[in-house]
């Protein structure tokens, strides 16, 4: 490694959380409105800064379901909380900033949307 290279560390999966989230929501016991409820600045999120997920949506099937990653820490200033590319996160941590990625599956049609993963990005 170079040094300038995007490390994640301190992983925390969400994953399991989601299974039971739709777990319940698929035997009647969350409705449909609790557990599609993204607001508007995580659908335009979606829509301008997210990748595609490659997987159909949990709860609608769309195939629009997209990946979008948020950016948290005390050392990013206004930079905190909002939606960022690769290519960005390496920018700000080759930058001596150290950041939270939460990683966030969306859909924009039915408005799902779960954290998947938290990690450390940080350089090598």
């Amino acid at each position: 490694m170079t040094g300038n290279e995007v490390v994640y560390r301190n992983e925390v999966s969400h994953r399991f959380a989601r299974a039971e989230l739709l777990r319940r929501w698929r035997a009647g016991d969350v409705s449909r409105d609790e557990v599609c409820d993204a607001d508007f600045l995580l659908l335009t999120a979606a829509e301008y800064h997210g990748r595609p997920a490659g997987r159909p949506c949990p709860v609608c099937g769309s195939e629009d379901l997209r990946i979008v990653q948020w950016i948290h820490g005390e050392q990013l200033g206004r930079m905190a909380g909002t939606a960022r590319s690769d290519e960005e996160i390496a920018r700000i941590v080759a930058a001596g900033k150290d950041a939270t990625v939460h990683t966030v599956e969306v859909c924009p049609r039915c408005r799902w949307n779960h954290l998947l993963t938290a990690v450390t990005a940080t350089t090598s």
